[in-house]
């Protein structure tokens, strides 16, 4: 009887471990569809990437863009060493929540002429006004940089426009389709407000299309070409030293371009947005092409740990880039409002004049705007 009991006994924990094996190979099992799912889904609706069909060139093989600098070396910015630094304990920089701002825009009724006016708006977005049109650069108001609006990178401290106050934009540059400078919540807004000409480098038509749900007027552009936006005004993207990728595969990386924009007015100013970038020598280049510009727009955050480097500037690179482009003054952008990086925002702004009192050049040459302030110059 005793023996019957332990059988039976026996049993029942073996056909209790088996339901609990198959439970648990089934919610594995599960689990891993949902994930492959998911895999298959967001790169096809909110993180789809840019795509480019066009001749082999000396930065796009085919299929992929690269950096023609950076051939034969190993690059150290991979998906895997972004999630190990992410989920690592970290040492971060102190970066301030600031409800409101102490700078208000001072907006001219017009900027033309000699003139040239540039307001922080936040990160890399700019409101640039010379030749009689308003330039916005990589626009975003939303709160989180990402695809979604409850996870992310969560804004710091408020734009320094707000929407109702922007005036009508007549060109809208975007330098890549990170999503800092990708926002397509913004780009939609801005289409359905403004309609404005989007010039955009090769790749990114598609994706700005997708997410409108329209066909925006945009100019798609190699490195080098020349846009005329108006009988007075000529934009120029130019090189830069950075990838493209809005989801963790390496089949959806760098099937956009990346870009500057050199932007010129007949008679006028020159003013240059580099977008997202690294120590380049494609700067030199610029220079010897396109001329020493009167204001340079260069990224100044979001590099530390250093290996973000390899795509990134931290301030005495931007100090670097800016006697590369032999330009008198220097506007820091890419810092401010979301901490994308280990740097924290006193950290930016001490490294700044640290590289500037190491190169020689004045503070009032190289300014770090908060949002909201806007700057303006004309020239002799």
């Amino acid at each position: 009887m005793h023996e019957g009991a332990e059988d039976k006994g026996d049993k029942q924990n073996k056909g209790k471990s088996r339901r609990w094996f198959l439970k648990t190979m089934a919610g594995t099992a599960c689990a891993v569809g949902v994930g492959k799912g998911i895999d298959l889904l967001l790169p096809l609706t909110i993180c789809r990437a840019g795509e480019w069909d066009g001749p082999v060139t000396d930065h796009f093989n085919g299929k992929y863009f690269y950096n023609p600098e950076r051939v034969g070396l190993k690059s150290t910015h991979k998906a895997s060493s972004i999630f190990r630094w992410f989920f690592r304990k970290r040492v971060k920089g102190h970066y301030p929540e600031v409800a409101e701002n102490t700078c208000r825009p001072q907006l001219a009724t017009n900027v033309d002429g000699s003139n040239w006016e540039v307001t922080m708006v936040n990160h890399s977005t700019l409101l640039i006004r010379a030749g009689g049109i308003n330039i916005l650069t990589d626009p975003i108001w939303s709160n989180y940089t990402s695809p979604v609006q409850f996870a992310g990178p969560k804004r710091k401290r408020p734009v320094g426009i707000a929407w109702d106050a922007l005036p009508k934009i007549d060109v809208c540059l975007i330098s890549h389709d990170h999503y800092d400078h990708f926002d397509a919540t913004t780009l939609k807004r801005l289409y359905e407000r403004d309609n404005p000409l989007f010039i955009v480098p090769l790749g990114l038509r598609s994706l700005l299309n997708y997410h409108t749900n329209a066909t925006p007027r945009c100019e798609e552009k190699d490195w080098w070409d020349t846009v005329q936006v108006s009988p007075e005004v000529s934009i120029t993207l130019t090189p830069a030293l950075h990838w493209s990728r809005r989801y963790r595969h390496p089949e959806g990386s760098n099937r956009s371009l990346w870009c500057g924009f050199s932007i010129l007015v007949k008679n006028g100013p020159h003013l240059f947005f580099a977008g997202d970038t690294a120590a380049s020598r494609c700067f030199d280049d610029i220079y010897r092409r396109l001329g020493a510009p009167h204001v340079a727009i260069l990224p100044i955050g979001a590099y530390r740990p250093d290996w973000i480097r390899t795509h990134h500037t931290n301030p005495a690179d931007a100090v670097h880039i800016m006697q590369q482009l032999h330009a008198p003054l220097a506007i820091a952008c890419h810092f401010g409002t979301w901490q994308l990086a280990d740097d924290g925002y006193q950290e930016n702004l001490d490294d700044l004049a640290a590289a500037l009192k190491a190169a020689g050049i004045p503070a009032e040459q190289f300014i770090a705007p908060e949002n909201g302030q806007t700057m303006r110059g004309k020239l002799p």
